[in-house]
């Protein structure tokens, strides 16, 4: 497979040029939320400075002569020239495939810090695994079986695959929003700074669990059974609590089939 890079950045207004490639700016009317469908190649996703959402793209699909004066039936209008469609409403940006042949380009999409970002990357015509650099906001991710790695980052994160798996290294855990990063058959392995504070709340039906991190077990024992005072439960515990350093935001980790992984970073 190959690995779809993602990192973030900025929009602009809408404008095209070449050089390496066509490029598109655009200038969201309210800086809210953007929301990523159908654009089924490679991409990265960039953290920027400014206002502007950059798409950059090595897009050239030739029109069929037979099809002048034709609208491709059934899908957005192409208003970039690089075989996405960008509308706003309601404070949404939607970036969006316009035509199935975008799963044989590159896209580099730059967005400002701190937007919050959702991005359905589950169609079972994907080309890639997500690979998500050096990103600080809110960010959802959908997937099928595409692998997701994020690395250097903050979020928060909702991240649900099916088969796909999830590895996040955490340059620190964003405090103010839970975590939670769920496959259902996938493994998740999550790399900490020892000195962060979180709860992790763990579920996982057939997998196991492994750690290096100091973490203390913080999961209540079932006092409902009378009848069991006195006695030691056998049982497999599905669902679990531990702290690390004490507690801090929540970060849910979910998996049917798939291994944990806590490691330090």
């Amino acid at each position: 497979m190959k690995k779809v890079a993602i990192l973030i950045a900025v929009f602009v207004f809408p404008f095209v040029a070449m050089s390496q490639g066509k490029k598109f700016e655009y200038t969201p009317k309210v800086k809210n939320r953007v929301e990523i469908k159908n654009l089924i190649g490679e991409i990265s996703i960039k953290n920027a400075s400014g206002p502007v959402i950059l798409i950059e793209s090595d897009f050239d699909m030739e029109r069929p002569e037979r099809a002048d004066g034709l609208q491709l039936l059934g899908s957005a209008e192409d208003n970039t020239d690089i075989g996405v469609s960008v509308t706003e409403e309601n404070g949404v940006v939607t970036i969006s495939g316009v035509t199935k042949q975008v799963k044989d380009y590159e896209y580099t999409i730059s967005i400002r810090q701190g937007i919050a970002v959702s991005l359905d990357y589950s169609s079972p015509f994907v080309n890639g695994d997500l690979d998500i650099d050096s990103y600080e906001g809110s960010l959802e991710i959908k997937t099928l079986s595409a692998n997701i790695t994020l690395t250097n980052s903050t979020g928060p994160f909702t991240v649900n695959s099916v088969s796909g798996n999830v590895e996040v290294v955490f340059s620190k855990i964003n405090q103010e929003e839970p975590t939670s990063l769920a496959s259902v058959s996938g493994l998740i392995d999550v790399s900490v700074p020892s000195g962060d504070k979180a709860t992790f709340e763990i579920s996982n039906l057939m997998g196991n669990v492994y750690n290096n991190l100091d973490l203390e077990n913080d999961s209540k024992e079932d006092e409902g059974d009378k009848r069991a005072k006195g006695l030691g439960a056998i049982k497999h515990n599905s669902g679990s609590s531990f702290t690390l350093n004490g507690g801090g935001q929540k970060v849910l980790l979910n998996t049917v089939t798939g291994n944990v992984y806590l490691r330090e970073k």
